[in-house]
């Protein structure tokens, strides 16, 4: 498993804002990565998605709602556009020195600003399985963590526009830390 920490993106030095957020839409952490001095801009191409995901003045929004076995990163350009939302399925997530981190499983769902549907790095999930580096549950869970979202999120995406929407604002708000 891998451990990513919320304000670790582009290794430069960007402004980041945390904040805890307890209400009747969401209960975990939300934080912004304002992403500054880029030695080059991230493109990706998956499966005919083609797409950059990280540039100067893009905003990174990761979103760790509490009991979830997945975390939501959503990737805004410069004019404050949704690129995409990607979901890591998760085996935990924690706090440690005061940040957010999540233990990826490796599985991935993408879903686009256009509405593209992609699910990334099964591969991955099944070698993690071979090498025992995961557990048979851990790999069934990661599974069922992706239909959950693609049933919840795929199929009505204005529930995850208006609740990226209402964190972003919230932390919009916010003093950088």
């Amino acid at each position: 498993m891998r451990k990513r920490l919320a304000n670790r993106v582009n290794n430069g030095n960007n402004e980041y804002i945390q904040k805890r957020i307890d209400n009747d839409y969401f209960n975990g952490y939300a934080c912004l990565v304002k992403i500054k001095n880029v030695e080059k801009p991230w493109l990706i191409s998956d499966d005919g998605f083609n797409v950059c995901i990280l540039d100067e003045n893009y905003e990174w929004l990761e979103i760790y709602p509490d009991n979830e076995k997945y975390a939501i990163t959503v990737m805004y350009d410069d004019k404050q556009n949704i690129v995409e939302w990607y979901f890591d399925m998760i085996k935990s997530s924690g706090i440690e020195n005061s940040i957010p981190y999540i233990d990826d499983l490796y599985l991935d769902l993408v879903i686009g600003g256009n509405g593209e549907v992609i699910v990334l790095d099964e591969n991955e999930l099944k070698d993690a399985l071979d090498r025992k580096d995961i557990t048979k549950e851990d790999f069934e869970m990661a599974y069922e963590t992706l239909e959950k979202l693609k049933s919840k999120y795929v199929i009505n995406k204005e529930d995850l526009k208006t609740l990226t929407n209402n964190l972003y604002n919230e932390l919009k708000n916010e003093e950088s830390i």
